[in-house]
């Protein structure tokens, strides 16, 4: 079998690259024909997966966090070549939703030998996510985050308890199937997996491959049941707050105050209108 392992250099506290050596053991352990590629710049990840895949490679592995993910996945959506994760990343959401080894050489063997599950993408405004995008304050940390010099979870988590106090809520308006309503928010999150990453569960109750997606309309409270609200997404009971409406929908329309966005955590210039959809079964993931 070929495979292709694209590694970010940048990720996990440039951690990512150390675990070249334990790859191509691996490989020779179960004869693979493992070709190793390093992104340099914005667009590498997708541009090497579609080689892996016109080179007739039998899988392709992100080693990364899930930006990596993203542009590796970008490649393959579509194609009948399973993609392979090993989470290096800051949160790490979409490995974690999927229950996929944290330890780099559990999940290197994991990817290099488990079979293909099917798996939902989803867009806005035909921008590809895997795991989690969002609108509002959650966009606005994912841009502060991004500028900012340090990684991990202790920064992220810096940010918001620097920002959440002062943030004002933003007024959307959705519309989804034959419903259109407007809401002064947060944040509007759109959840095909469970959580952001490092823990936080902010939609207990998504799949990546059911076929529908849970639109997370979240409001601000005052500051104590803001500690509460915090409590229930780290415990996974994000589900039961009154500060939290779901939408499940597979395609809305979205017009926010804003113009910002993040896809699986990486910033991005949206716009105002925004527009979602899901589609069902194009990605095969490897776990």
């Amino acid at each position: 079998m070929k495979a292709t392992l694209i590694l970010n250099p940048k990720s996990g506290k440039r951690r990512a690259m150390t675990v070249r050596d334990t790859a191509r053991s691996l490989a020779q352990e179960l004869g693979i024909d493992l070709t190793e590629h390093v992104i340099a710049a914005a667009g590498d990840g997708t541009r090497m997966a579609r080689a892996a895949v016109e080179a007739g490679h039998a899988r392709v592995i992100s080693v990364g966090g899930d930006g990596t993910l993203n542009a590796v996945a970008a490649g393959l959506v579509g194609t009948p070549v399973p993609l392979g994760i090993v989470a290096m990343g800051s949160g790490n959401g979409y490995a974690r939703s999927l229950g996929l080894p944290m330890k780099p050489e559990a999940a290197l063997r994991t990817a290099l030998t488990g079979g293909p599950r099917p798996m939902d993408v989803c867009y806005l405004n035909d921008r590809l996510f895997l795991g989690t995008a969002g609108i509002g304050f959650d966009a606005r940390v994912a841009h502060e985050f991004d500028r900012g010099a340090g990684r991990g979870m202790w920064n992220y988590a810096r940010i918001i308890l620097k920002e959440i106090l002062g943030a004002k809520p933003m007024r959307v308006v959705v519309k989804a199937g034959h419903e259109t309503r407007e809401e002064h928010v947060l944040m509007m999150v759109f959840c095909n997996t469970r959580e952001f990453g490092n823990g936080a569960v902010i939609s207990p109750g998504s799949a990546p491959d059911d076929g529908t997606a849970e639109l997370q309309l979240v409001a601000k409270p005052s500051f104590l049941p803001l500690l509460k609200a915090f409590y229930d997404v780290y415990t996974h009971r994000a589900d039961r707050s009154r500060y939290i409406r779901t939408i499940v929908a597979r395609d809305a329309q979205v017009h926010q105050d804003g113009l910002l966005a993040h896809l699986d955590g990486e910033p991005v210039e949206i716009g105002r209108e925004v527009r979602f959809r899901l589609e069902p079964k194009r990605l095969l993931v490897v776990g």
